[in-house]
Formats: structure tokens, C-alpha cells, sequence
């Protein structure tokens, strides 16, 4: 098992009984990633828009490209609910992953939707 510390913010933060952001720390499986998170949380990722992990940009709305993205020990993970828009704090920029970089070579630039054949 590992342990992360999770912040939802937006009407997703109802999965731990608050109203606005949430803040806990997991458990979860050794090896999960972050579709294992939302399928713990029981979160719909078409609820989803920007996901963070340590910082680091993973998703942005439509494009699910942190399905796959692996969770360890420690990790923090921010993840925003539709209708809240790029966070304030990285408004000069974010660092991305690998996985999302290429998703966004394959559908262009950062829109708020993605039409995903």
C-alpha cells in the first residue's frame, strides 16, 4: 500500500463531505494510478478538468491523458472539478508530463474541451 494526500477542489470535494476543497490522505494499492484514485473516490472522470501530481501538470479537461499516470508513496495529487478554470497559481506556466505533452502534440494546444475520436 502507499499513502498520498489527495485535494479536491470544486463540487468534487462532496466525496469527503466538504463543500468547496477538500483535503486527505489515502491508502490505496501499491502500483495504482490515478484511474485507480478515481475509481477509490468514486469520480467520474468526465467530472474532472486539471489533475496535478506533485505540482506537475498531468490532464486538462477532455483529454484524460493521467489514466495511466502512476501514483507512489508520498505523492500529492490536485484534482479540479468541471467548471473551475486554470489554477491562479500557475498562471505563468506549469510544468507537464511526458504522457500529456503527447496528447497535446496529437490534439493541438490546451483548449477547455477536446473533441477525442
Amino acid at each position: 500500500m502507499i499513502n498520498i494526500e489527495v485535494a479536491i477542489y470544486g463540487q468534487l470535494a462532496q466525496v469527503f463531505n466538504k463543500k468547496y476543497v477538500s483535503q486527505s490522505h489515502i491508502e490505496i494499492k501499491l502500483g495504482a494510478k490515478v484511474k485507480d484514485l478515481y475509481s477509490y473516490l468514486s469520480i467520474s472522470p468526465a467530472d474532472t478538468t486539471y489533475i496535478f501530481i506533485n505540482a506537475v501538470l498531468c490532464d486538462v479537461p477532455g483529454l484524460n491523458a493521467a489514466y495511466d499516470e502512476p501514483l507512489h508513496d508520498g505523492d500529492h495529487v490536485g484534482i479540479f472539478s468541471t467548471g473551475y478554470m486554470w489554477p491562479y497559481q500557475y498562471r505563468d506556466g506549469a510544468h507537464i508530463t511526458d504522457r500529456l505533452r503527447e496528447a497535446l502534440k496529437k490534439h493541438g494546444a490546451m483548449h477547455n474541451t477536446y473533441d477525442i475520436e
